[in-house]
């Protein structure tokens, strides 16, 4: 058998984030999401993502978070343009205006 190893390019990818009183939000911008390739991880101080776009197109994200989510009540919304990963707060506080470490 002869093995592939799929080349990907390793992305800075653009993002944004907002917060409300119980919620931030974080959203990759990325045309031609491919949901099956991605991978999502969060527990209640880290988010790791790596989402895979358009041509071979990899964007990784891994940080700690300056507050605490709970996970169960958190969700993901994949879109042909972007990822939308919705944490829910555990402490109804406002985040840092740079909501990672």
């Amino acid at each position: 058998k002869q093995w592939y190893q799929r080349r990907v390019a390793i992305t800075a990818g653009r993002y944004d984030w907002h917060q409300t009183g119980d919620t931030v939000n974080f959203t990759v911008y990325a045309k031609s999401v491919k949901p099956e390739r991605c991978n999502v991880k969060c527990n209640a101080v880290k988010l790791q993502l790596e989402i895979q776009f358009g041509d071979d197109q990899v964007f990784t994200f891994d940080k700690v978070l300056c507050g605490i989510i709970d996970p169960e009540k958190s969700k993901v919304i994949f879109s042909k343009t972007k990822v939308e990963v919705s944490m829910r707060k555990a402490e109804f506080v406002a985040w840092p205006s740079n909501f990672v470490m």
